[in-house]
């Protein structure tokens, strides 16, 4: 007997408890419906749609008042959309290779002086620069590599080294943080 009344207040305590955790998540959701807004921008761009392989959005979420407070947080995020999943472009951190930007180019997409000026635009839109910093922007070819300077710190250049093939067809991206005036112009 005591078998069964201890098998009964088990089961009567996990559907009780079940319930309450299957409401929670409602709860959960309204509350984040009420203060997070979430847009998608899709960048239609023929620049971008000329050299990448996929869709770009840009993505931006509004918090507001989940401390009470009447400020409002905008987080901004640009994406990739491989047909399968969602990623973000890699972060650039200190001297950073890009295989996924790389893997992103369209195989008939070729560098040379006539679109790097539209490389120079996809980039703006997928790592753009930061208003409040002056902009560094230059490009150039020497020894092999393209390079498009976006940014300086303390009278080094940063930005993004591209090694080309001798068709122009790129084989490697990566973002250096530093490098030496002789090694590019």
């Amino acid at each position: 007997m005591t078998y069964v009344l201890t098998s009964a207040l088990l089961f009567s305590m996990t559907t009780a408890f079940g319930q309450e955790n299957s409401a929670a998540p409602l709860r959960l959701d309204n509350f984040i419906n009420r203060s997070c807004t979430t847009n998608y921008k899709k960048i239609t761009s023929e620049t971008v749609q000329n050299i990448l392989k996929h869709d770009v959005y840009y993505i931006t979420q509004e918090i507001k008042n989940i401390y009470g407070e009447k400020e409002t947080e905008i987080h901004e995020f640009i994406v990739v959309d491989n047909g399968r999943e969602v990623q973000p472009f890699e972060k650039i951190q200190m001297n950073t290779p890009l295989p996924k930007l790389t893997s992103y180019i369209r195989e008939d997409f070729v560098l040379n002086p006539e679109s790097a000026p539209h490389f120079q635009a996809l980039l703006d839109y997928i790592y753009p620069i930061a208003e409040w910093k002056p902009d560094k922007r230059e490009f150039f070819f020497t020894k092999g590599k393209w390079y498009f300077l976006r940014d300086g710190y303390f009278r080094s250049k940063q930005g993004f080294e591209i090694t080309v093939d001798s068709k122009g067809k790129i084989t490697y991206i990566c973002y250096k943080m530093k490098w030496d005036e002789t090694e590019s112009k």
